[in-house]
């Protein structure tokens, strides 16, 4: 496999076909990741002094973990819509030489649930093993509550193997991380069911590891490249966003102006690095749809 040809031809693609950069951009967005203030004390007052009622506190409440989950439900909906996008219309362009946000929309929307699905089936299993590992993991200490020798070692030993587990947990984390890429393919390119991709996918791996390792490590050093490259913009964004909101505070010794300065210069900002950060998806996705088609065509010539 060349390497350095996939890396190229990725670039090109991105560079060359704008359109893909409108699901980048809402993938880094969605995938990315307040303040509050009070005024004597915890005392809210409406009215003639009286005390907001416990009534209009629960349905406030209420109200903000029912935007939390529509937000949590919208987020899935376009990071996986988004990720199909970008494989389907990476091989189009291999295809046709062209794509479109129409086609990209079209993709997105017939193989989402298919791509949510094989998250869920990959990373419950990982997280409930996860959490059980930790919990067993610092369970044990709880003996160094006898203050006695013995269970205290005992109890320090349990946890050093356990965590020795919870290792080898994160390496098999980073294994299927690998998978589900080659996964999410075999559910776009090949419309496979969910648990036909995984097993093609890991079997694909299996057969490739090399080629799919030194994909991995390519894209790991270019991930590493660009978070260090971003860093600087963002402390620049932070400095753009909060230099007039303090200065505005400064001269006014009001928080509603300087949050009007602010907020707007803050969504700018994270509006501007999420575009970077999109292009960076897409070239990050195209480099394993890439490696992928490459693979299918090596193991289909054997």
């Amino acid at each position: 496999m060349d390497y350095t040809k996939i890396l190229k031809r990725a670039w090109e693609i991105t560079w060359r076909h704008k359109a893909l950069w409108l699901f980048g951009f809402l993938l880094a967005l969605v995938s990315g990741g307040g303040g509050g203030g009070g005024g004597r004390g915890a005392q809210y007052v409406t009215g003639a002094g009286d005390q907001l009622r416990p009534g209009w506190i629960l349905v406030t409440v209420l109200l903000l973990l029912i935007i939390v989950l529509v937000l949590v439900v919208v987020s899935v909906i376009v990071a996986h819509l988004s990720r199909a996008a970008l494989i389907g219309m990476v091989r189009e362009v291999e295809e046709t030489g062209n794509t479109s946000v129409r086609s990209g929309w079209r993709m997105g929307w017939s193989r989402f649930l298919p791509l949510f699905a094989i998250d869920l089936v990959i990373n419950i299993p990982v997280a409930i093993a996860a959490f059980v590992l930790i919990v067993l993991g610092l369970s044990p200490l709880l003996l160094l509550l006898a203050q006695r020798r013995i269970p205290a070692i005992l109890a320090i030993v349990l946890t050093v193997l356990l965590m020795l587990v919870f290792g080898i947990l994160l390496v098999v984390g980073l294994v299927l991380s690998v998978v589900r890429e080659l996964a999410y393919r075999q559910c776009v390119l090949e419309r496979k069911g969910v648990l036909d991709c995984i097993r093609d996918a890991y079997r694909m791996g299996r057969e490739n590891l090399r080629h799919v390792g030194v994909v991995w490590l390519l894209l790991f050093g270019i991930n590493l490249a660009v978070g260090i490259v971003l860093m600087p913009l963002f402390l620049l964004v932070v400095a753009i966003a909060a230099g007039p909101a303090l200065a505005v505070y400064g001269v006014t010794e009001a928080l509603a102006p300087a949050l009007v300065v602010g907020i707007p210069l803050g969504i700018l900002g994270i509006l501007f690095l999420a575009l970077l950060a999109g292009v960076h998806q897409v070239f990050r996705s195209a480099t394993w749809t890439l490696a992928y088609l490459e693979l299918q065509t090596r193991g289909n010539s054997l």
